[in-house]
C-alpha cells in the first residue's frame, strides 16, 4: 500500500551519525515474531495503555503508522495535527497523533505519529509502516517468520543474495526496476518497496499511459480495482514478459497489475512508476539496511513456487507452507461453486500441491490446457470433502 504523510530530509547530523555508525557493530535490539497470510507480514503489539494487542501490517509503502478512526476514538489517540496524505489513485486528509508508544514484546517503540483515516481496508488493526526500518537494520525471515531489528553498524548479511540498492526521496523505499510486457524494449521505472501491496507488481496510471502498456500486446486475464484507503482504481492483471530489479536477473513471466484511468488517478502522480507487492517480495527473505541504503533478497524455501494462477474467475496460490489456496475471487458467476478466499486446495485434476510442487511439468501441462477446459478443485471444509467444478 503506498500512504505518505510525512516528510523526510536526511540531515547533515543523520550524515555523521551514519557515518560513526559505519564503524561500530550492529547488535541485535529485538527479535519479534509475526503471522503471514499470503506473504504479508502480520505484528502482535500493544499501543499506549490500551490493553487489547492490536495486529498491524507491517507496510513498507506506508511513511507511518495508520489505524481507523473508531479504534483511534477506543484507544484514546490524541489528534495533535491535520493534513493531506498521497494513497494509490489521489490524496486525503487525515488526522495525526503524535508521541505514542508501540509496545512489541519486550521492546518498545517510542514517539510514533499515527495517522487517522476514516476507514481503512478490513483484516487487520492498522499497518505499521517503514519507520522501524528507518531507524533500524530490519531483518525478515519468512523461514522462521520473525522480524529481528539490529542497531546501525557493521552488520553482515547471513545467507547468499542479492543487494539492490534504493532512494528514499518522499519517505519510502524506491528500487530501480525494467519492464517488458512482450518483446518490446524495457521500459525502465522507479518502483515501490511495499510489503503492503498484495500485488506482485503494480504499475500506477502515469507510467501505464507514458507506456502505452495497455495496449502493447497485453493480454488481460482478468479485471478488478485496487483499494487504498477507501480509494478504488480500476486495474488490468495478466503476465509481463519479464521485470527486473535492479541488476538483478529478470523474473520471467511475472504477474503484473496495470492501473487504468477514471477519478483521480488520471492526474495522480505519485513521483514513482509503481510498486513491487508482497506476492514477489515474500519470495525472499529480506534485510533493510538504511545506512547502505540498500536491501539485500536472499531465495527463501518459495522462491521457484510458480506464480499466481486464474482459473474460472478464481485467483490461486501457494502460500508460505506450499499448499495451494484460494487467494481471492475474481469474477465467478457460477452459484454451484462455493469456494472463497483462504480455501485449501486439496487437489487440482488429482494433483495436490505437493505433486504439482516437485514437478514443474505437471503444473505446465495443467496450465496450458485450452480454454473451456473443466477444472476439478476439491477441498476439504467442516471436514467433509467438496468438489467443485471451475471452467477455464
Amino acid at each position: 500500500m503506498i500512504l505518505k504523510y510525512k516528510r523526510v530530509a536526511v540531515t547533515f547530523s543523520m550524515l555523521l551519525f551514519s557515518l560513526f555508525a559505519a564503524a561500530q557493530q550492529a547488535t541485535e535490539v529485538a527479535r519479534i515474531p509475526f503471522e503471514s497470510d499470503n506473504g504479508t507480514i502480520i505484528l502482535t503489539v500493544k499501543l499506549n495503555d490500551f490493553p487489547r494487542p492490536l495486529r498491524l501490517l507491517f507496510d513498507t509503502g506506508a511513511d507511518g503508522m495508520a489505524v481507523a478512526q473508531p479504534l483511534a476514538d477506543s484507544i484514546g489517540l490524541k489528534v495533535s495535527r491535520t493534513q493531506k496524505a498521497s494513497v494509490v489513485g489521489g490524496t486525503m486528509d487525515i488526522s495525526v497523533s503524535e508521541g505514542n508508544i508501540v509496545h512489541m514484546g519486550d521492546f518498545d517503540f517510542k514517539n510514533q505519529s499515527i495517522a487517522i483515516f476514516k476507514e481503512m481496508y478490513k483484516g487487520n488493526d492498522g499497518i505499521m509502516g517503514n519507520q522501524i526500518a528507518r531507524k533500524y537494520i530490519t531483518k525478515i525471515d519468512y523461514d522462521k517468520k520473525e522480524m529481528v531489528l539490529y542497531s546501525f553498524g557493521d552488520y553482515q548479511y547471513e545467507k547468499a543474495g542479492a543487494s539492490v540498492p534504493f532512494t528514499i526521496p518522499s519517505g519510502l523505499f524506491i528500487i530501480p526496476g525494467s519492464l517488458r510486457i512482450t518483446t518490446e524494449p524495457g521500459h525502465k521505472g522507479d518502483f515501490v518497496f511495499d510489503t503492503g501491496a498484495s500485488y506482485s507488481l503494480i504499475c500506477f496510471r502515469p507510467f501505464v499511459k507514458k507506456n502505452k502498456l495497455l495496449v502493447s500486446g497485453f493480454k488481460s486475464e482478468y479485471s478488478g480495482s485496487t483499494t487504498s484507503m477507501g480509494m478504488t482504481t480500476p486495474t488490468f492483471s495478466g503476465k509481463a514478459s519479464d521485470f527486473t530489479l535492479s541488476d538483478m536477473s529478470p523474473l520471467i513471466n511475472l504477474p503484473v497489475t496495470l492501473m487504468a484511468g477514471g477519478g483521480q488517478s488520471e492526474s495522480w502522480n505519485p513521483g514513482f512508476d509503481g510498486s513491487i507487492g508482497v506476492r514477489l517480495i515474500s519470495r525472499y527473505n529480506f534485510t533493510i539496511n538504511m545506512q547502505k541504503k540498500e536491501i539485500h533478497l536472499s531465495p527463501n524455501k518459495t522462491y521457484n513456487y510458480p506464480y499466481d494462477f486464474v482459473i474460472g474467475g478464481y485467483l490461486f496460490g501457494f502460500n508460505l507452507e506450499g499448499e495451494l489456496e484460494v487467494i481471492s475471487l475474481i469474477a465467478s458467476e457460477n452459484p454451484k461453486v462455493s469456494l472463497t478466499a483462504g480455501v485449501k486446495v486439496k487437489t487440482l485434476n488429482g494433483l495436490t500441491a505437493k505433486m504439482l510442487l516437485k514437478d514443474r511439468k505437471q503444473f505446465n501441462k495443467l496450465m496450458a490446457l485450452p480454454a473451456g477446459t473443466n477444472y476439478i478443485v476439491e477441498s476439504v471444509r467442516n471436514g467433509m470433502l467438496i468438489k467443485d467444478h471451475l471452467v477455464k
